[in-house]
């Protein structure tokens, strides 16, 4: 991290955390943090989720979904937020770099998965198709804990809600959980270590405030990760990182049931390394690269900013309610540098989004049912601009040239509104329905682009559509539940699909289109739900229908770089299908045994070549079959706890031909099986200290998730602990 930086962020920190110090002050009496579950109480916890729009039990949510809390981001000592969503039935985690991580939810990743943060949303109009890195600038000590929707999420919040939404609850104070009029000052420091990389990641945070009146909660992260290493390519270079974040929330009580919430959070990430396509590329099983880079380095910094007025009221036509108003900034810069014609060319783009965010969220009880209504609205600002200097041998600037646009167009905006209803209403003793519609509206104005000639030009554009969703949740028994129903989804062209002019796959350069049209699905989903005090088993398959698919087309090859340039352009039909069994059995009161399997598979029409006519190929980075089998004993003194898990993959050779073109990243016969075990424990040594171990990769097995530039990290031993006070 820059020295000038650092030290801003340090300044901040240390403000962040004399504020909380000055409150604490107030010389009241202290009250103890509220008393949590034991962890060794053999007995199943029916969370309570919010897919549906409503807080019910699980059995009563008609939709697949996975509930991680923050005990399961830290156990078992995942460096990130996608490493931990990897253990998501369904969920692959694709990583272009160590730092980045993208997660593909029944086949889907990039734009078409949905993020919210607090209900927030994170998406925004620079995600691109493929890939993205923006997931890995979350950082996971900030969340309380988090749900994964697969396949729904469009009526309510977003329509292009396609493979997934992940909704992520962040830490608070839970004023209102202590006493009235009892103080409180609470904290903790956690750490974590491995050897495989030599990384260090410390964690603070602290909590103040006064029950029922309000509380405040400030954290501090800093990362820094070394270089992995792998059994059979030893140390892969430049696959280290720093990252520093923070973040804050206060909560004050306004009214007995009203709460008027203020939160900011910050991640700042530097010198993350594309290596797969540099000269710190190393082949592995077959893989390839003809012209390596000197260098692809990204930064990245991102920030959230929120405040929400929200309540309840049982006595008016509302219950429910919550407004939220937001402020997101992100800012991508990349360095690329590469030779050409024996000169030294450098390459700084700079894309900035800023998005204003306005959200109105409501519940109401009508007769016999509830239904959930609302609207919100999002803009980005986006400004993206590129930089290329070239250099002779000898150090001169033969060149100085900035783009007419960065890797997206220049002084765009996108505006993303929306109005959505969906009830829930019971048809006898046994029988539910949720019935939902969405009105999405969108529009695209980029005031400067290159027109293909190097001539700059605008476009302004909108779309708008109405989504519906209809889902049903029968009682077998009190213990099992049949669910299911059809969704559909819709997403409108996005700043990328219109403008984008950069690097994308191994000798790539794509290029955005301005005549393209959204994209249409339909979901539909069959599954069960069984719980018992001592047995879960959770089942489900679905089949997406795929209409006007935007896809790329081969266009051209650049003359200096040899490099292929494809267009924007929507492909015809397509479809995936699949679906996850997951199960967990109290085996005895110490003794637990869980695991899953998942499998995704689809077609979609593509274009290879520059030809108009489009080819049924496999989708790109299809999951291939995936499961995992864990024991874990838990003793009944101190806390103790030891689990054992077995993570295997099969062999990925279902591969379209960008797949197969993209040699940097896929072995030629596709990305082969693996079968990986990790071994984690804990202990609380004492009230106020714990600590945990996880073996990971005990076998040093060589491997890589489909799809990734880098492999995962050899033989890892990773220590942690937490102090609390």
């Amino acid at each position: 991290m820059p020295p000038t930086r650092l030290r801003r962020s340090l300044a901040a920190a240390s403000s962040l955390f004399a504020t909380t110090a000055l409150v604490a002050q107030s010389g009241v009496e202290l009250a103890p943090p509220p008393a949590g579950p034991r962890p060794q109480e053999p007995t199943r916890h029916r969370v309570l989720v919010t897919a549906s729009g409503f807080v019910e039990d699980e059995l009563d949510t008609p939709y697949t979904f996975q509930q991680l809390d923050q005990r399961d981001l830290t156990d078992r000592g995942y460096r990130t937020l996608p490493e931990a969503l990897a253990q998501v039935p369904g969920v692959m985690v694709q990583k272009t770099a160590h730092g980045h991580g993208s997660p593909y939810i029944r086949g889907f990743t990039g734009r078409q998965n949905l993020i919210l943060i607090d209900g927030i949303r994170f998406n925004n109009s620079a995600f691109r198709g493929g890939p993205v890195q923006y997931w890995n600038t979350i950082d996971s000590f900030t969340i309380d804990h988090l749900d994964v929707v697969k396949s729904q999420g469009s009526v309510l919040f977003g329509s292009d809600a396609i493979g997934g939404t992940v909704n992520l609850v962040t830490k608070s104070s839970a004023f209102r959980d202590y006493e009235p009029g009892a103080g409180f000052h609470h904290g903790a420091a956690l750490y974590r270590y491995d050897t495989n990389g030599g990384s260090h990641t410390g964690r603070l945070e602290t909590e103040v405030g006064e029950g029922g009146s309000f509380g405040l909660f400030v954290g501090v992260t800093y990362r820094d990760f070394g270089d992995i290493r792998d059994r059979v390519l030893g140390r892969m270079e430049n696959t280290g990182y720093d990252e520093f974040d923070y973040d804050l929330r206060l909560d004050v009580a306004v009214g007995a049931d009203t709460t008027l919430t203020v939160a900011h959070q910050r991640v700042t990430q530097d010198d993350v390394w594309r290596t797969h396509n540099t000269i710190f590329f190393e082949s592995w099983q077959g893989t390839s690269l003809a012209s390596p880079d000197l260098a692809r380095i990204y930064d990245q910094d991102r920030d959230l900013s929120y405040v929400r007025l929200s309540g309840t009221n049982g006595n008016g036509v509302v219950d429910d309610y919550r407004l939220t108003f937001s402020y997101q900034n992100s800012t991508e810069d990349f360095e690329r540098t590469r030779l050409r014609s024996g000169n030294t060319q450098m390459q700084l783009d700079r894309t900035t989004v800023a998005t204003f965010g306005a959200a109105l969220a409501l519940e109401s009880e009508i007769g016999a049912g509830r239904v959930v209504y609302g609207l919100d609205y999002y803009r980005d600002d986006v400004d993206s601009r590129t930089h290329v200097r070239t250099f002779d041998p000898s150090g001169a600037l033969l060149s100085d040239v900035k783009g007419v646009q960065g890797p997206l167009g220049d002084d765009a905006f996108y505006d993303l509104a929306g109005a959505y209803v969906q009830g829930r209403l019971p048809a006898g003793d046994d029988w539910e329905f949720t019935a939902g519609a969405r009105y999405t509206y969108a529009a695209a104005r980029i005031g400067r682009l290159d027109d293909g000639a190097g001539m700059p030009t605008s476009a302004d554009r909108d779309w708008d559509d109405l989504t519906l969703n209809l889902r049903a949740n029968v009682r077998l028994t009190d213990e099992w539940h049949l669910y299911g129903g059809a969704s559909q989804a819709f997403r409108a062209p996005n700043i990328d699909d219109l403008s984008s002019l950069k690097s994308s796959r191994t000798g790539v350069i794509s290029t955005g289109s301005l005549d393209i049209d959204p994209e249409h699905y339909l979901t539909y989903e069959l599954g069960t739900r069984y719980l018992t005090g001592e047995v879960g088993v959770q089942a489900a398959a679905f089949y997406t229908d795929i209409s006007d698919l935007i896809t790329s087309r081969p266009i051209g090859t650049d003359p200096n770089t040899n490099e292929v340039i494809t267009t924007t352009t929507n492909g015809a039909d397509g479809f995936l299908w699949g679906g996850e069994v997951e199960a967990d059995w109290w085996l005895a009161r110490e003794w637990r045994a869980s695991g899953f399997v998942a499998y995704v598979d689809g077609e979609a029409d593509t274009f290879p070549t520059a030809s108009l006519t489009s080819v049924r190929e496999p989708i790109s980075r299809l999951m291939p079959l995936t499961g995992s089998a864990a024991l874990r004993w838990t003793g009944p003194q101190n806390g103790l706890w030891i689990e054992g898990r077995v993570i295997a993959a099969d062999g990925a050779g279902r591969l379209s031909s960008g797949d197969r073109a993209d040699t940097s990243r896929f072995p030629p016969a596709g990305t082969p099986s693996y079968v990986v075990a990790n071994l984690s424990s804990g202990c609380q040594v004492s009230e106020h200290v714990e600590l945990t171990l996880t073996l990971e990769n005990l076998t040093d097995t060589s491997y890589r998730v489909h799809g990734s530039g880098v492999n995962q990290p050899g033989f890892n031993a990773i220590v942690g602990g937490r102090v609390t006070w």
